[in-house]
């Protein structure tokens, strides 16, 4: 009956994401987790694994597409949809509490880390948390995916600094294959730079 109920839960957080019936896994976990924080006693850490081992082998109605682990990029990885993931994980890391307004963030994406800045008064930025470097990211459907969207997934409210070998881009459509790894610093001007927090040490549960 739990299992039951989870996976309809699931569908129903699915159908209320922006895009409709996509989303990543870690967005539905944060979602579904926190809505049911005060239940049981069970650490958080033994909630995620219970609730990934009734999502990821697929149940009917939900489609599963891997774009990545911690040592290959399985599928159509881009920027955007990078960038998603790092913020929902500094959300369930407790770095972020409310949904950042689309001119009070940036996000800036290398090939292996994401970074997020505030932005504040006079367009200064403040670092968010360490460095959120790439590991699983998985997207779920309810019902059979494309590449149209895979695409639609890219599109964030954030704007987006992407660093390739030749310079930087603000196109979340861009492939993770085709940029550079996130730098320490990030040069604003020509004489004011800012950490990405890459060397930070992560946050523990």
């Amino acid at each position: 009956m739990r299992q039951t109920k989870r996976k309809l839960r699931v569908l129903e957080l699915l159908a209320q994401s922006q895009p409709t019936g996509v989303a990543l896994l870690n967005e539905i976990s944060y979602r579904y987790l926190e809505g049911e924080a005060s239940r049981g006693n069970s650490g958080k850490s033994d909630r995620q694994k219970s609730f990934n081992r009734s999502v990821l082998p697929g149940f009917t109605g939900l489609d599963v597409h891997y774009l990545a682990d911690k040592r290959y990029i399985y599928g159509d990885l881009t920027a955007g949809i990078f960038a998603r993931w790092a913020v929902w994980e500094l959300f369930d890391q407790k770095y972020i509490s409310g949904f950042p307004g689309s001119k009070e963030m940036i996000v800036a994406v290398g090939k292996d880390a994401c970074s997020a800045f505030a932005v504040l008064k006079q367009n200064r930025l403040a670092v968010i948390g360490p460095a959120t470097f790439l590991k699983d990211i998985v997207v779920l459907g309810n019902r059979p995916l494309d590449s149209a969207d895979i695409q639609e997934l890219s599109k964030i409210p954030w704007q987006v600094m992407c660093f390739t070998e030749h310079g930087t881009s603000n196109d979340p459509r861009l492939p993770i294959t085709k940029l550079a790894r996130l730098p320490y610093h990030i040069e604003l001007s020509e004489n004011l730079s800012i950490s990405t927090a890459r060397n930070r040490l992560p946050y523990r549960r």
